[in-house]
Parts: C-alpha cells; structure tokens; sequence
C-alpha cells in the first residue's frame, strides 16, 4: 500500500460505500454505466438556446478535464522522450543553502533501467559552486549532489538505502539543519522514514540567477542531457527555507513523521510549491515562470485517494480531437457581428502544429475570428481592416490546461489567457458564419490535437475590463445570455478515474442487453467495432516500465474466435511496424478456445504465451493478468503462470485499444460480445488464487 493511501473498506458513492485504497494507483476504470445504445460522439448544447452540434471525424467526449482533480492533486508526468520544464528564477539568489532547508515532493517512478534527474540547478557549463540536482541512479535510490566548488565536478553526494522503483506513489523529504557553526546536518526521508543521513561541513550556498530543471538535467542554459530526462510523475514539489518537520533522529529506518495525505500549501518560507496544478505554475507567492520545453505533462494521475466518485457536474468532461480532421459545427451564428460578447473555455494541446480551438472563421469575408494554438501557445487572429491579432507566447497549453476569455465590451475587445489580459484592442465587426470548435471549418482544416473543454458563448461582457480576471475552479453553468454552453459531458463509456477519454468506433456502445454488474456493459459487434484510448496524450495509463501492474475486467464472448489468424483482441496495444514494445491480449482458436497473451520487447520478436483452460461462448469470465515476478493470468481466481522473463510495456506512440489491434496500421482481429467493469491498476493486486469480484470495481479512494 503506498503511503498516502487509507485502509478503510471498498466502492463507490456515498460515505460508508466501499472504497479501493489503492485508488491512486488506478490509472483506468471504466463500468460502461452508459445508456441503452449510448455513444460519447454526441453532444449537447446546454443553453436554452439548444444548438443542434455537428460532431465530425473522431470527436470524442470523456472525463479528462481541467477539474478532473482539484487544484493541489495533479501529477505532473515526464517520458524522457524530450527536455523537461524550466522554472526561472531570474536574477533571484538560491540561498537557502546557509541555513535551513527542507525539499519534499511525491514521486512514482517507473524508469528502473537508467540514472535520471528530478529536479535541479545545474549547468555543467556554468560550474557554479551551490549547484546541485536530485535524481534517480538506476538502481532506483534518490540521491542529492551539492557541487562544493566552482569549476569542478567534486562534490558531496548523499544517497537513500531504499530503492523507489515500485510503482507506487511516495512522499521524500530532503533536510538540511544549520546548527549555526561549521556543521550541517543532511538526511533523506522516505515515507516519513529516515533513509539517510550525513553531515557535512562544506555546502555551499546555491548560485544565484540560474535556472531550476524538472525532469531532467540541464547541461547548457535551456538544454538537457538526454540520458538524464526523468521517466515517471512528480507531485507537490515545494521547497521551504525552514525544517517542516521534526528531523532530529540519526536513527537509519525510523519513523520520524506521518507525510500529509492532501495537497501542499505555501506555508511561510515557502520558496517553490508546484508539480500540482492541470497547467504548469508555481503555487507559492513567488510566482515563478514555469517553462516547457516540449517534455512534462500534467495528468489526473496524482498520489492522493479521492473521497468522491467522478461526477461531471463537479468534475467536467472534455472534448478529445486527434488532429486528422475532427470538428464540431454550432448551426448557427454565435457571436453576433458588433454586440458585446464572451467567448470562454479551456484547451489542453499535444501537438506544437498550427490548430484551431474554436470560432467563427468557416467563412470567406472581411471578419473571420479565431482563436487558435501554435507552437504550443494560444494566439487569436481576426480577418479585420486592418487584421487584429495576437501571435505572443504568454499562452502556453502544450500538455497542460490553459483557459482562455475572449471579451468584447463596447468598442473593446480583450484576450485573457489564464486569468491575464494579453491583448487589448479597437473591436470589429465578426464575420456572420457557424461557430465551428476544433478546426476552421466543417472540412476539419488545421483541426485540434489534444483537448477541449467548456466553451461557453454569452451575448454580453461576463467580466469587467481590466488587466485579470479569475480563472473558474469548476465547470461553467448558464449565466445571463448564455447562448451555448459545451460541457462535452454527455460521454456513455467514461474513465471513471478521469484519465482518459475513449472513442467508440464502428457501432460500438454501450448496451443494457448483457451486463456483469450495474445497468451496462461495453457491446462490440466482432465486424469493426473497438475503443481507442487518448492515454498516450493525457498521462500514463500503461507506462509501466519494469514495474508490477494488473490489467483485469470481465469479457462475455458471443462467437467463436475462428482460426488463430481470427482471433478476438480483448485489449491490445500493438503494432507490428512500430518499434516501440507492445502486448495483445486475445481470444484465439489455434488450439480451441483459449487465451493467449503476446508481447515484444523489441518492436520485432514475438513472444506468445496460450493459456491451457478453454473458453465457453454466452458466459461472463473475470480475467487478470498481474505482473509480479512473473506475468500471471488470473481466470474467475484461478491463476496460471504465462512468463517468468522479464519484459517491459512503455510506448507514448501505439494506441491502446479495448475490444481489436492495430496491425500493419489498421485494426483487425475484432472481439464479438460485451465487456464490463476493466481496470488498470499500476500494482500486483493479487500475487495468489482468490475468488472473483462479486461486485463492481470501487471508483474512490476513501471516505470524506
């Protein structure tokens, strides 16, 4: 059990319902509770205006949004595939180093095969004496390196006894005691433990003006060192000129202090606090500037239990655009041609391409309006004479939230972007045309990559002019001369761990005619149905690395699989001309009825394992594959060994998909019945035979 996690019972609900408290290491879990014949490609307008929307292409709806967490619970996850975030500091002093200190922060780390840096202040080119990085060795142990003086690489190191390569979410505290005199006293806590402790007498203060890295190592200003890029998530990272906690024990294994079980706050002497937010800020009053140099992402995936289930009223939804030509089309005008007006929302890109958020633009004349994302920042063009527009880089959404405002009042017009105006000018005229989200027009030119969510349109100011507004904290409702409001909340197959949204394929839907548990399950038709996952984008569904997981739910098969070359896919993320390490999981009729289990750990070799048992046509069967010390499936408890190699699943590339896979591009291999209740659990949930669920998956964490 990781240790923020609370033992209390099992489930979902009300307090007092049963509780999962492992629920922080759940990053997928879908009940398919939808309606009868319930697809997540239909959307509604809110507003008493009811616009008829036009959803295009693939877009999708589900339950990743800017509020999928509450402020303070985010992670923040990084891939190694590219340079981390910076943190300026400008020309401020890193001087806690003459006096007392305490670093703390929750990691999950998944990346057991190579040194990487969380977090420092270091340029190998600067040789400052006070520069210092905390980071990973391979072996899974945290360890600290002050550089003592310039110039030079030496330096004193200090490094944890306990290997953090599990999975799990842990909080780590890193201290520093000034006795006032020569000494200093260093220890590192893990999970409240101490882990390890030193003293030294030649730290030195840390260097002034030089930038802090996240998720990696810098080695020149704004460059990283590639075998250095963090793989896993941080969360709550602060750093506090003072001790936080009593760290008087020299004792290696102690329990000094129970780490908090809800998000940091900036209490005083606080000098960072962030890795928490949907967008990258720093949270303490100092405000810093967090830069992102195309690594880092923000993710539902955090360390603390929930205490409520996913509820979109509270918790939003969004929509998902993969950028091959999806749009959503309002059959009507929206924003008028010279009234006041608020145009508002939330976006949440993947991609630095040119692609469009919303507006009115479909048209040829004098007065098209955008708002659009390039280069991974907002901007806003409008076809006037002359053109208004506003091209600067303050409005950064690449892998993270970013909420915009777009407001005329009289013969103004404003862009805010998270709260702050960035562009004030002379209003014109709008062109008259259908307000189109997610592309330009309804042929899907320069369509979004990534998210979209809560456009509301309002025939009025809603705030009054100034250089700032406040950004919402919760999903917007219909206000006065509200005339559309997209929650895109009407999604039927959702995540209840409101990390992913899915996108129902061919005729697939969700379907009260067969069910495990609740009202529903998930029907696909074996002839082109299956489910798409956005987890590559929005976190780290099955970024395992090398470490113990479970992927279990409940199938019901109506067909045969038919020959091996046939096989029913149950879930998959596989492509056979990508080279990243991929896995099927399926029903095949090689041998009658069986499951079989396949990966490669190279993007070439297959490695294929069939389980012995067969399976019956028209029966709900409760799968688990765990991976512990071996891969083991799990059928209605029953466990039978498949691999005792090791091998490891991680891919930011191959889609994953429920009920087919990819191969040679295309999908194939369709599975023909119902499935319900699946979960992806970054853990071994069981490790021996145990008697199947009785009932559904909880979906929190705790009681309030």
């Amino acid at each position: 059990m990781s240790i923020v996690s609370k033992k209390i019972m099992m489930g979902s609900g009300a307090a007092g319902d049963p509780v999962d408290d492992e629920f922080n290491r759940t990053s997928f879990l879908s009940h398919f509770e939808g309606a009868n014949n319930g697809v997540n490609n239909a959307f509604d307008d809110g507003s008493a205006s009811n616009h008829t929307i036009t959803a295009n292409g693939n877009a999708t709806q589900g339950s990743f949004g800017p509020f999928a967490r509450p402020d303070g619970e985010w992670g923040w996850s990084f891939d190694a595939s590219a340079e981390g975030l910076v943190l300026d500091y400008g020309s401020t002093s890193h001087n806690y180093w003459n006096g007392n200190f305490t670093f703390e922060f929750w990691v999950n780390n998944t990346d057991t095969d190579s040194s990487n840096t969380l977090f420092g202040c270091w340029e190998d080119n600067a040789m400052s004496n006070g520069s210092y990085n905390v980071s990973f060795a391979a072996d899974g142990k945290i360890g600290f390196l002050n550089r003592q003086s310039s110039g030079s690489n030496n330096g004193a190191f200090i490094t944890c006894a306990t290997a953090i390569n599990d999975g799990a979410w842990h909080h780590i505290a890193i201290t520093q005691v000034d006795d006032g005199g020569s000494t200093k006293y260093f220890r590192i806590f893990v999970d409240g433990v101490l882990d390890a402790y030193d003293t030294e007498t030649s730290w030195t203060q840390g260097a002034s003006g030089q930038e802090i890295t996240i998720g990696g190592l810098s080695i020149i200003a704004s460059s990283y060192e590639s075998a250095r890029r963090y793989t896993g998530l941080i969360s709550n990272w602060r750093i506090v000129e003072s001790i936080v906690y009593s760290t008087a024990s020299t004792t290696i294994g102690a329990t000094i202090f129970t780490p908090p079980t809800g998000p940091l706050t900036a209490i005083s002497n606080t000098r960072i606090l962030s890795c928490q937010s949907n967008r990258f800020v720093d949270n303490s009053t100092n405000g810093y500037a967090v830069n992102s140099n195309g690594n880092g992402k923000t993710t539902a995936f955090g360390p603390f239990l929930t205490s409520a289930v996913y509820d979109a009223a509270v918790n939003g939804a969004s929509a998902h655009f993969d950028g091959s030509g999806e749009s959503l089309v309002v059959d009507a005008t929206v924003i008028s041609q010279s009234g006041n007006f608020t145009f508002e929302g939330w976006a949440y890109s993947n991609s630095t391409a040119s692609q469009t958020i919303g507006g009115q633009y479909s048209g040829g004349g004098t007065g098209r309006m955008v708002i659009y994302s390039d280069s991974g920042n907002i901007r806003f063009f409008q076809n006037a004479n002359p053109a208004i527009s506003y091209n600067g880089s303050s409005g950064k959404l690449l892998n993270q939230w970013c909420h915009f405002v777009l407001m005329r009042t009289g013969s103004n017009i404003a862009l805010y972007i998270n709260g702050v105006r960035v562009l004030n000018a002379t209003a014109k005229n709008i062109e008259q045309s259908d307000f189109i989200v997610g592309a330009e027009n309804s042929s899907g030119n320069n369509s979004m990559n990534g998210y979209i969510s809560n456009i509301r349109c309002t025939s009025s100011a809603v705030y009054s002019e100034g250089t700032s507004i406040t950004v919402p904290t919760a999903p917007y409702s219909t206000v006065t001369n509200t005339n559309l409001l997209l929650n895109m909340a009407d999604g039927q197959a959702i995540d209840s761990a409101a990390q992913n949204n899915l996108t129902l394929y061919g005729t697939a839907k969700t379907s009260t005619a067969q069910k495990k548990f609740g009202t529903a399950s998930l029907l696909l038709d074996g002839n082109s149905d299956y489910v798409s996952f956005a987890d590559a984008d929005s976190g780290s569904m099955f970024n395992f690395g090398a470490t113990k997981w479970t992927i279990e739910g409940w199938f019901y098969q109506e067909n045969n699989a038919g020959s091996s070359s046939n096989s029913h896919s149950i879930i998959s993320r596989w492509d056979n001309q990508n080279s990243d390490k991929g896995f099927i999981f399926r029903i095949t009729d090689s041998s009658g009825q069986k499951l079989q289990w396949l990966h490669t750990t190279d993007g070439s070799t297959n490695v294929i394992y069939t389980d012995s048992r067969t399976i019956s046509n028209d029966t709900w069967y409760h799968f688990a594959l765990v991976k512990n010390d071996n891969l083991t499936l799990y059928l209605n408890g029953t466990g039978a060994v498949l691999n005792s190699s090791t091998f490891t699943i991680v891919s930011t590339t191959i889609p994953t998909l429920i009920g087919s896979l990819h191969e040679s591009g295309s999908p194939s291999q369709y599975f023909d019945g119902y499935i319900d209740d699946l979960r992806v659990s970054h853990m071994a949930r069981y490790t021996s035979d145990f008697t199947a669920p009785s009932a559904a998956f909880p979906d929190k964490g705790q009681d309030a």
